[in-house]
């Protein structure tokens, strides 16, 4: 997989992580209390009082994980403290939810200074104060390993929850920013989508939402097998990053591939009726509709010159090998060139 060259590798014996995603989402605990239970970016649980009031809660944990995530031989603390709390805050704006308190469970390595794990933990406290949402406790260790930090958060509605599952035939596909090169700093750079994600809500009916955190390739899939339906995407209007182009003059995969493939953009992709789609775009509202939602369930048509073209097979999947050669720390210090 070409796509998976500027990611540390991660090898799991006979096991790729999206297999086991598919297995937890089918045996998933469904009930009148767990109204959304795995497969979105968040689960959500209702939470009953004695009056017979009830309220919905929305709950999410990440990991953040050296030489997968970052790389502490390149990366400063504060970098990686953000990214790691982003990453699920991102998570927060995919369902369009006010996170409200944040939890953290770091493993420390045993070589690290006071001053460094004082830095790492400003990182996140800066990236959750951004988003107004205090770190509210949580659990360290120090052991002989590699840096591990778990986040979790949980959120409110900022109206109804926003799901995966709610695509319609007809609507117009979109997303925000622009895709593709995050390695070469912007993975650890990004600001989670939170504001714009709540405006979206208030401005016009979203269907379906989710993060592209794992690539479109493989992010696109997931939402419309949640929601039952295909797509077609006109490869002309999907937004290139100037840091895909950048890795394409390196390694003569084309811009469009990395935009689709690479990773780690924390954008929004989310779903519309059309009309509010050229709406909010006739208004200049930073979104771009790169397809539409079709019948065809879980068929992606994309056109390249009015011609169909294979959708690309790539994203990041934990338990795919990729060459210890092309590791994120190589990437980011060709970034530095």
């Amino acid at each position: 997989m070409p796509a998976m060259s500027i990611r540390w590798p991660v090898t799991i014996p006979g096991m790729k992580e999206s297999d086991l995603l598919a297995w937890l989402y089918k045996s998933a605990w469904r009930s009148r209390t767990v109204p959304i239970p795995i497969g979105d970016d968040m689960a959500g649980v209702r939470l009953s009082d004695r009056t017979g009031g009830n309220r919905l809660v929305l709950l999410k944990i990440d990991q953040c994980l050296d030489r997968v995530h970052f790389d502490m031989r390149d990366h400063m603390p504060r970098q990686i403290g953000c990214k790691a709390v982003n990453r699920c805050l991102s998570d927060c704006a995919a369902m369009a939810a006010k996170p409200k308190a944040i939890l953290l469970s770091v493993a420390l390595p045993t070589q690290v200074s006071l001053t460094w794990a004082k830095t790492l933990f400003q990182g996140c406290r800066a990236a959750a104060q951004k988003a107004a949402c205090p770190i509210v406790g949580g659990d360290t260790a120090v052991w002989n390993q590699r840096l591990a930090i778990t986040v979790a958060a949980l959120g409110l509605p900022a109206t109804d929850s926003v799901l995966r599952s709610g695509a319609r035939p007809g609507d117009a596909l979109c997303v925000s920013g622009r895709l593709g090169g995050s390695i070469l700093g912007r993975h650890l750079t990004f600001r989670p989508r939170i504001r714009l994600a709540h405006r979206l809500v208030q401005l016009a009916p979203i269907h379906a939402m989710m993060d592209i955190s794992d690539g479109l390739a493989i992010d696109l899939p997931r939402l419309l097998s949640m929601s039952r339906v295909g797509a077609q995407i006109d490869a002309r209007q999907v937004p290139i990053h100037p840091d895909a182009r950048r890795l394409s003059r390196r390694d003569g995969l084309t811009p469009l591939h990395h935009a689709l493939c690479d990773g780690e953009d924390y954008e929004l992709l989310f779903t519309l009726p059309q009309s509010d789609a050229d709406r909010l775009r006739a208004a200049r509202f930073p979104i771009t509709n790169i397809g539409q939602i079709t019948r065809r369930r879980n068929e992606i048509v994309l056109l390249r010159n009015g011609q169909p073209q294979p959708w690309p097979v790539g994203g990041w999947n934990h338990g795919v090998k990729v060459s210890p050669s092309k590791r994120i720390s190589s990437v980011a210090a060709e970034a530095k060139d």
